[in-house]
């Protein structure tokens, strides 16, 4: 989950820039009109997110409507949900996953979400205060130990379903990651999170949840090849890049995401 900031807050500024500029570089050299948005729009956008994450989470009259990239991935998804295989999510900070728990499929789906609680505090003890949705579990990162794996792959094998972001380097192993490329720059991955898919042995898709209109959302699900670590961190930054040129100003990471390469 994103990092609940202001529009005052001096680096998230310097850094919706930085990823402006690296954005419209890209698309300007792949024959793609510049997306044009100032910081404070890119931020505003997020606050507004974040009313349709208590939404989501808190009302149980819904007002979200959905949308379903109808795809063979979203096939075979739906196929794997109805024979109660456990599946692991890998999702980002682009768009707004957490509305994923009004969606109406996931009603009778246990979603196990891991969630840096350090950077959420607020919001997280709001959402534990007042959320309706029984469904969504969410998982402290910070409380993860030796056991927290066998935990999850007993949810897995129950039918459940593991969700972890992709795009957020680990604050307490951040020389661990994968190094590969989003929209032609350096950036990093957090090794941890796929090595952690890989290791429950089940299916894994990277899913977003994009904002295509006044409360309506467009789910995204693509399978990733879980054979080997590398190969599927590339997968997803594939995927992530893909609905980033969708959705530009939905890519809610306000850190130096395309900082100089971690030794």
């Amino acid at each position: 989950m994103a990092t609940i900031i202001g529009t005052g807050a001096k680096s998230a500024k310097q850094f919706s820039s930085k990823y402006r500029q690296i954005l419209n570089e890209y698309q300007i050299n792949h024959n793609i009109k510049p997306t044009k948005f100032s910081p404070a729009q890119h931020i505003s956008f997020f606050a507004d997110s974040l009313v349709d994450k208590m939404v989501a989470m808190c009302s149980v009259k819904n007002r979200l409507t959905f949308l379903v990239k109808n795809n063979a991935d979203w096939k075979e998804f739906q196929k794997l949900i109805k024979q109660k295989q456990g599946i692991f999510l890998i999702c980002s900070h682009i768009g707004n996953i957490e509305a994923l728990a009004a969606f109406p499929d996931s009603k009778n789906i246990k979603i196990h979400a891991f969630q840096q609680i350090s950077q959420t505090g607020i919001f997280h003890t709001f959402i534990s205060r007042h959320s309706v949705r029984k469904n969504t579990i969410i998982h402290a990162i910070e409380d993860m130990n030796i056991g927290t794996a066998a935990e999850m792959f007993d949810f897995l094998g129950n039918g459940e379903l593991v969700m972890m972001a992709g795009d957020r380097i680990s604050a307490t192993n951040p020389g661990k990651t994968i190094h590969t490329q989003i929209l032609g720059h350096d950036c990093e991955l957090p090794m941890g999170v796929f090595r952690f898919a890989k290791s429950m042995s089940c299916p894994v898709f990277a899913v977003a949840l994009l904002n295509t209109g006044r409360e309506k959302y467009t789910l995204i699900v693509e399978k990733l090849d879980n054979k080997n670590v590398n190969d599927m961190a590339n997968g997803f930054a594939k995927f992530l890049e893909q609905n980033i040129l969708i959705a530009p100003i939905q890519w809610f990471n306000f850190y130096d995401f395309f900082g100089k390469r971690r030794s």
